[in-house]
């Protein structure tokens, strides 16, 4: 009996000769762990050695694909810098042979770069390519002579390089035209090489006769993982009502059962998909796409989890086997057209980048089949780095997704990293909080998956600070961790020599809350280390406040009259200011501010209601400018109003701005201001950004990086941060 038992051993060995992966759990945090270590091998070997390819060849441009879906949840800018500079090195152009599938690879990343950062540099020429190729007849035959894949998707890796771009391009620029070719000469090249009897393409027309040598047809492992990754891309990139949708699900279906029916049971795919005894050792790259395209049906609900979860796990098991101790993946095939071996010391950067998009799905559906699968995720649609920025979620949100979350204390995480994630229940003067605000730091084009438990949060420290201040003439102030603003009160009318009406600003170079100690001191118009008051408000305007501005003269109120705190930190502090009636030519007006302060900001937001009769009152939001030599920048079209001080001697420059989404009926200087000018609606709000940064805290210090910040955070309001609950991806084929 033991000899028998020998014998199967030996002959199992010899068809499987590679070390089996060892069956272990996939877990979100494990996987992305690995991935990191296998993308940062290839960006050093690049470094160290250059790249064996040209920058824009197809094998690079697949490499990319997966370098892209890193970036999205690694949440580190490094990935997408590397993009950004590969992009530059090629001007951003794809590759010589204009109209060969191979050479626009990798336009899939200029496309997708684009949509994060929205420089038209990134598509201009691939556009024009795009365009050339929708023009051309497209009515020659796929048979593989003539030179036919300069022209055609004559072979069936095409359908990984070729389709996606296109449809890339058309979510990026919202040009339909796009997707509609990629669909047209998707079916054209599947009639033509795709195998109805067996379900799977042969890589081109030289192969319909040819057999292994078991006798079987020749069906290429990479190559139909070419085109399932494909599949995959385009439906990511397809309207829902998409006319072709639903053939490309039927396809999609029908591959995935067949393709899962040809697993080996090392949990890999060997080179010959119907002949794995002649290729008896693993190979990474087909594996790794089928691994990628099953995880990516699982994960969006167009597979059974309980029917192929198991062979994504085997799948991404026998990749993980692959990797080296420094991060360099084995086993991935040569470039070829058809089957051939490998061995653990062989690799290509497209295997990386198959290895990447595989493990960018598996981390997904880890997390929504855990243990606590109340993930909320937190996506940025730029290519700006968000540091630490307060991002509102509806509580109504929270509730619907859990239970305990309306009354009961409940933590957030980084369901990645373990990280402790800080957040505030918004009130705004309500007896339940209508958001939960959240601090986090996102890359650009990175996500963040947040988990929410059952369990008590940790105390963070306070933020932000709002109050009233009787003792100092009614002022009512308020600060962050970067910068301090007040107003003035009643009290301050009956002090002539000290009146003053607009925002002030004092000017902060501690994360430290000084609000009480400076005015318990009173003497913050010195620096004692954390910062001073140098800012003279006077009768203006200030840091951007508004007033009704009638035939080029401003309209002042008196002072606020009253005052209510809706919120006081740690990550938002919000407070209201009543000013009541004055005359405004003849006219009574009233005027309502809701002023808010997230932690990190150098902006207040400001919602401000005028009440009075007529239907509109014109109205000025002012930056008081000042004798000397200061830069100013008035930007109609953006809503962006900037100004960088002259230097005030040794207390150095701030810069104050204001940004304004409204519709702006004009910007101009004048009456000692710079002014943009809106209409406003009787008790219509209207909502604009005002603040202030001092050279002397150290993060901007001229009026170039005052003039970005005013850019920058006016696209985060553009592009907001993305939040969506993870398991709310689950039905999106159906």
């Amino acid at each position: 009996m033991k000899k028998y038992l020998l014998v199967v051993l030996f002959l199992f060995l010899i068809i499987f000769p590679q070390e089996l992966p060892a069956q272990s759990a996939v877990t979100a945090d494990s996987t992305l762990k690995i991935m990191k270590r296998v993308a940062d091998w290839q960006l050093k070997n690049w470094e160290r050695k250059g790249m064996q390819w040209p920058k824009s060849d197809w094998t690079n441009g697949a490499a990319y694909t997966g370098v892209m879906a890193l970036n999205k949840i690694a949440n580190d800018s490094k990935y997408i810098s590397k993009m950004y500079q590969i992009g530059e090195d090629i001007q951003w152009n794809t590759g010589p042979n204009r109209t060969h599938a191979d050479e626009y690879c990798v336009g899939q990343m200029f496309s997708e770069m684009y949509s994060l950062y929205h420089e038209p540099k990134m598509i201009a020429r691939f556009k024009g390519l795009a365009d050339s190729i929708i023009a051309m007849p497209h009515t020659e035959s796929l048979e593989w002579r003539n030179g036919i894949s300069n022209r055609e998707w004559a072979w069936c890796d095409a359908l990984y390089m070729g389709p996606p771009a296109l449809a890339y391009l058309s979510t990026a620029t919202g040009e339909i035209k796009y997707l509609d070719i990629a669909s047209k000469l998707w079916w054209k090249t599947t009639d033509y090489l795709f195998d109805s009897s067996e379900n799977l393409y042969y890589r081109d027309s030289r192969y319909f006769s040819k057999k292994e040598a078991n006798g079987k047809k020749v069906f290429w492992s990479r190559g139909n993982g070419w085109v399932m990754g494909g599949i995959v891309r385009m439906l990511e990139n397809m309207p829902q009502n998409y006319p072709d949708r639903p053939r490309f699900i039927s396809l999609y279906k029908r591959m995935a059962d067949k393709i899962a029916t040809l697993q080996s049971p090392d949990g890999s795919w060997h080179a010959s998909l119907l002949d794995p005894e002649s290729y008896r050792v693993k190979e990474t790259s087909g594996t790794g796409f089928y691994c990628y395209a099953l995880a990516w049906g699982v994960d969006h609900g167009l597979l059974s989890y309980e029917k192929f979860n198991p062979v994504v796990e085997n799948a991404w098991n026998a990749l993980t086997s692959s990797v080296h101790p420094d991060g360099m993946l084995g086993y991935v095939q040569e470039i070829g057209a058809q089957p051939s071996s490998v061995d653990s010391n062989s690799t290509e950067v497209y295997g990386v980048g198959a290895f990447l998009l595989a493990g960018s799905e598996m981390v997904k559906v880890s997390l929504k089949h855990s243990e606590t699968p109340n993930i909320l995720t937190l996506s940025n649609p730029t290519g700006l780095v968000r540091n630490k920025e307060v991002v509102e979620v509806p509580c109504s949100n929270f509730n619907s997704e859990i239970k305990s979350a309306a009354n009961d204390p409940f933590k957030i995480t980084n369901a990645l990293t373990g990280e402790e994630i800080p957040y505030q229940l918004e009130y705004r003067g309500n007896k339940k909080p209508l958001n939960v605000l959240l601090e986090i730091s996102l890359s650009p084009g990175s996500e963040i998956f947040s988990r929410v438990s059952d369990e008590k949060p940790s105390d963070f420290a306070p933020k932000t600070y709002a109050r009233f201040v009787p003792e100092r003439y009614d002022d009512f102030a308020w600060e962050n961790d970067r910068i301090a603003f007040r107003v003035y009160g009643k009290a301050l009318e009956k002090v002539p020599n000290e009146m003053a009406y607009g925002l002030d600003v004092w000017a902060k170079k501690t994360s430290k809350l000084v609000i009480n100690e400076w005015y318990k001191k009173a003497d913050y118009h010195v620096d004692h280390g954390e910062g001073m008051d140098f800012y003279d408000v006077g009768y203006s305007l200030g840091d951007g406040s508004s007033a009704p501005y009638i035939k080029d003269s401003i309209y002042y109120s008196k002072n606020y009259r009253r005052y209510k705190v809706l919120d006081n930190g740690p990550l938002r502090s919000t407070f209201q200011l009543v000013y009541d009636n004055w005359n405004v030519d003849g006219k009574a007006v009233r005027k309502r501010e809701t002023i808010s302060l997230d932690a990190g900001s150098q902006l207040n937001k400001i919602e401000t209601v005028y009440s009075f009769k007529d239907e509109s009152l014109p109205v000025a939001i002012g930056i008081v400018e000042r004798k000397g030599k200061g830069t100013v920048l008035l930007d109609e079209r953006n809503g962006i109003m900037g100004y960088w001080e002259p230097v005030h001697g040794k207390s150095g420059t701030l810069g104050t701005g204001s940004i304004i989404p409204a519709s702006l009926s004009n910007m101009k200087t004048g009456d000692k201001h710079l002014l943009s000018l809106i209409n406003a609606t009787s008790n219509v709000p209207f909502v604009y950004y005002c603040g202030a940064a001092w050279d002397k805290a150290g993060r901007i210090t001229n009026s170039k990086e005052w003039f970005t910040y005013l850019y920058d955070f006016n696209q985060q309001l553009k592009y907001p941060v993305v939040v969506r609950w993870l398991m709310e991806f689950n039905d999106i084929g159906k």
